[in-house]
């Protein structure tokens, strides 16, 4: 990977390390321990059957983070956070989640950037996240609260793809029809979310 990335920066590239984070169907079916779970004590899975860690267990902070120093190290310039959020599809009200102690979801994501940018300050890298397009429109109850993450992120990646937005969304009877305008209005709603912070968007 380091040469690979010197060959990269010798070029003009910047380099981003995208780090899916919490929906890790690798890690949940390798190590259960960690996976969100069912009642039955059973992996849970979303829609699409997919297992997601638990995103209040600090066991996966830390491997998700390791992940991201080890690129850092590699000499990527930016690592990015995917899926920094808890799953919004499926039987979500049959996750069990354990080590929740005190954290809501709301504060279960900001915290996790938290310690990750603060693990990450030493290795010279830029931290960013990518977010939902209608998250800074309201709360999705999935912990991604963009004024809230903002702090400890220098770029915030706004998914603003029309066809995620239901009919009514931000004003516009069908968001998929009027691309320019939906993407146009969810980037709106970023900038005033975070008016006064320092993060791109």
């Amino acid at each position: 990977p380091r040469a690979v990335a010197r060959l990269a920066h010798d070029r003009g590239v910047y380099l981003i390390g995208r780090i899916v984070v919490f929906e890790d169907p690798i890690l949940s079916r390798a190590r259960p321990d960690l996976a969100i779970r069912r009642s039955d004590g059973s992996v849970w899975r979303d829609a699409a059957g997919l297992g997601w860690t638990n995103p209040y267990d600090r066991r996966v902070w830390d491997y998700n983070v390791a992940v991201a120093v080890i690129a850092a190290r590699a000499g990527f310039d930016e690592i990015m956070f995917d899926y920094v959020r808890f799953s919004s599809d499926g039987d979500v009200q049959s996750a069990a989640y354990r080590h929740q102690r005190s954290l809501t979801k709301r504060d279960a994501v900001p915290a996790f950037l938290r310690y990750a940018a603060s693990r990450l300050e030493r290795h010279d890298v830029r931290v960013s996240a990518a977010v939902f397009g209608l998250s800074a429109a309201r709360d999705l109850g999935i912990g991604q609260l963009p004024r809230r993450m903002a702090p400890h992120l220098d770029s915030l990646y706004a998914m603003t793809y029309p066809s995620l937005f239901g009919r009514g969304e931000l004003g516009i009877a069908d968001p998929s029809a009027s691309p320019g305008e939906t993407v146009s209005r969810a980037l709106r709603r970023f900038q005033v979310a975070l008016r006064g912070s320092n993060t791109l968007v």
